[in-house]
């Protein structure tokens, strides 16, 4: 079921283990390790291409209330350029839809990419949306896109590098790459990584720090421009997660909470939620609004360039 992996960014051997993690909603356990020549972090071993969408629960693409949504949506779409007439985006792990909705709103052409047998393929005809499969990427027009954009996905790709080598190809000349992922040289990553709130073993194979991802960019011709590390829709809430993380006996308790994914939990982390809550959520947004100022917010958010010539 599970199978060692060498580094995905130079291929070097098995790794350092740092530790071990379990899943929050199987319990199963996973070793981190940081690769000892360019130092990006990997789940490994991990579970094969046969088993991974096991550990991907009805569930996972969750609801959010619509206010909230249109809110996060919009903060992303004022990443991307202006709209040129005719100007194409895709959005490389799509979730339900959202963002593409947002930028067709803006005025863009919109295209989606996702796992086959998710929401978004049964959706996409009613929302009328053009989503393809994961697996059909490759049919998808040389150089037709102006923006490639991917929202918390590239920390689950078995092979990153393959996947930029597919958003150079897609590009125009000059074309927009953006990235975000989770930080793990942030703050509340440091606090004690396997309590981590996106940590996320088994989904979340790759975890990055500024070095080991602008390597990889560049190393596929792609030129960084500009670094974020504040994320309003995911840097108080992942620091929350995380300190509750220490104290709870069920990880993530809160979240499955807000998802509606689970119902109960043990009487001491229904107490420390219902107690610890609101205090720890004041501290953790006065944390996210200085971290970034350090570098260190929770997310790694990218703007990187097609080089001439790639």
């Amino acid at each position: 079921m599970n199978s060692l992996v060498d580094c995905p960014l130079c291929g070097a051997e098995q790794g350092a283990r740092m530790f071990e993690a379990a899943d929050a909603m199987s319990a199963d356990r996973f070793e981190v390790r940081r690769c000892r020549q360019c130092n990006l972090v990997h789940v490994s071993p991990r579970p094969d291409d046969e088993h991974l969408p096991a550990y991907y629960p009805d569930g996972y693409f969750g609801k959010r209330h619509p206010v909230f949504k249109d809110f996060f949506m919009d903060l992303r779409v004022r990443t991307l350029p202006p709209p040129k007439a005719g100007g194409r985006v895709l959005d490389i792990g799509c979730g339900r839809g959202d963002f593409l909705m947002a930028c067709r709103r803006k005025g863009w052409q919109v295209t989606g990419v996702e796992q086959a047998g998710t929401p978004i393929m049964e959706l996409r005809q009613s929302l009328d949306l053009e989503v393809v499969a994961t697996t059909e990427l490759d049919r998808l027009a040389d150089a037709s896109f102006d923006v490639v954009t991917m929202w918390h996905v590239f920390e689950h790709m078995a092979d990153p590098r393959e996947t930029l080598r597919q958003v150079v190809r897609l590009l125009r000349p000059g074309g927009t790459l953006i990235i975000e992922v989770p930080n793990f040289g942030s703050w509340q990553a440091r606090l004690g990584p396997r309590y981590w709130f996106h940590l996320d073993v088994p989904r979340h194979l790759l975890h990055f720090e500024r070095p080991t991802l602008h390597a990889m960019l560049v190393a596929e011709g792609l030129a960084p421009e500009t670094w974020g590390t504040f994320s309003a829709e995911y840097d108080a809430f992942g620091m929350l997660q995380s300190l509750l993380n220490h104290l709870c006996t069920t990880q993530n308790y809160l979240f499955q909470l807000v998802i509606g994914r689970r119902e109960k939990g043990t009487p001491r982390d229904q107490l420390v939620t219902a107690l610890l809550s609101i205090p720890l959520a004041m501290f953790s947004a006065i944390v996210s609004a200085i971290a970034p100022s350090f570098g260190e917010g929770g997310v790694l958010r990218v703007v990187a360039r097609k080089k001439a010539g790639t």
